[in-house]
Parts: C-alpha cells; sequence; structure tokens
C-alpha cells in the first residue's frame, strides 16, 4: 500500500471527506447523471474498493452529498450570518446582496448546486426529492425562526406571516441563481434584490 493510501486508512473520516467534495465539485460542474464514480475516484486518487467502503452506490453518495454538503452550504451561506444582526431582516437583505455581488461569472454560469440537484433528480429518484426537499426545508424553518425574533423585537409586524414570508424570502434567494443562469445576466440580482428589500420594508414595524 502506498504511503498516501496509508494515511487515508488511518483517517477515515478525512477520506470520506475529500470523496465527498471531489464529487460536489464534478456533480456542480457536470451534473449528477453526467459524472461516473471513476471520474470522481480520479479526482481523489483513492481506490475503488476504497471508495465503495465509504459508499455502496453512487446514489448513496448523492444522498449524502444532500445530507451533508448542501445542508451544511445553507446554514453556512444564509442562516448563521444572521445570529450577528440585531435585526434580523436587515441581515437577510445584507446576505442576499453580499453573495450575489460576489458569484463569480463561472458560478454564475453554473448556478446553484441544490437548485441544480432538485431540477435534475427530484422527478428520477424520489429518495433525492426527499432529501433535497429536508434542505429546504431547513431553509425555510429557520429563515422563519429569524423573522420570529425580527417580530418579537419589533422588526417585523405583528399581522406578518412568517411562514409565507419565509417561503417567499427562501424562493426569492434560491430562485434567483437559476433565473441568472438561464438569463446569463446579472443585473437580474439587483432588480430581485430591490424588489426583496421593498417587499420586507413594506411589513417592517418601521423602516430601520
Amino acid at each position: 500500500m502506498k504511503t498516501e493510501e496509508k494515511k487515508r486508512s488511518r483517517d477515515p473520516e478525512k477520506t470520506r471527506s475529500l470523496i465527498l467534495e471531489a464529487a460536489f465539485q464534478e456533480i456542480y460542474e457536470h451534473g449528477f447523471q453526467g459524472v461516473s464514480i471513476d471520474q470522481i475516484i480520479r479526482k481523489t486518487n483513492v481506490t475503488k474498493g476504497a471508495f465503495f467502503h465509504y459508499f455502496s452506490t453512487k446514489s448513496e453518495l448523492g444522498y449524502a452529498i444532500a445530507d451533508e454538503i448542501l445542508r451544511e452550504m445553507v446554514l453556512e451561506r444564509w442562516i448563521r450570518p444572521l445570529a450577528a444582526y440585531k435585526n434580523p431582516v436587515q441581515g437577510i437583505l445584507r446576505r442576499f446582496k453580499t453573495l450575489t455581488d460576489a458569484m463569480s461569472d463561472e458560478d454564475l454560469v453554473r448556478g446553484c448546486p441544490l437548485n441544480n440537484l432538485t431540477q435534475e433528480m427530484s422527478s428520477v429518484d424520489p429518495l433525492f426529492r426527499e432529501r433535497l426537499k429536508a434542505v429546504m426545508t431547513l431553509w425555510i424553518d429557520e429563515t422563519e425562526r429569524y423573522l420570529k425574533k425580527a417580530q418579537e423585537n419589533g422588526y417585523l409586524k405583528k399581522t406578518a406571516n412568517t411562514r409565507q414570508l419565509a417561503e417567499f424570502i427562501v424562493a426569492t434567494e434560491e430562485g434567483s441563481f437559476g433565473l441568472v443562469k438561464s438569463m446569463a445576466d446579472r443585473k437580474i440580482y439587483t432588480s430581485l434584490y430591490n424588489s426583496l428589500r421593498d417587499y420586507l420594508l413594506s411589513r417592517a414595524e418601521t423602516e430601520q
């Protein structure tokens, strides 16, 4: 056994993470159905036996990407930063602006990995659909939690339906990447941001 393989065998979590990250990047670039296990193995330098030790099928690998990588991505990009804001509504708007402004031209063309997988796999694999739905539900649930916090602290009208508002926000955040990908025009981000800002401010108790 080669030295690098020996090191990986002593650190199974690292090896598993390496496979997941490599698979995620390949799938993001080529689509789930456009990537083979052999392609992923070539990117990691692990043996085929090592791959199947961690993931018995390609589908199982895809489920893990949804459960772990996409879940963590949603929390890291959209949810955890909101804890720093006294007014979570402000935080929601600033995260949208910050993330869309930072999108590279390459990522603009590739779109959102969660959106891409949902479009590609939801009608093909019911288990994949359930896992992707769980990630989206988490996004909505956590957004609503911060909207309720904004409501409790007087930044959002008491009459605002936080569930409906959370669904609208996530639809705008997630949908923006698909629309910009289709239209190949990043100015759409600005248009959507302005519309989201105006709508949220109309639901604010005071424009803070």
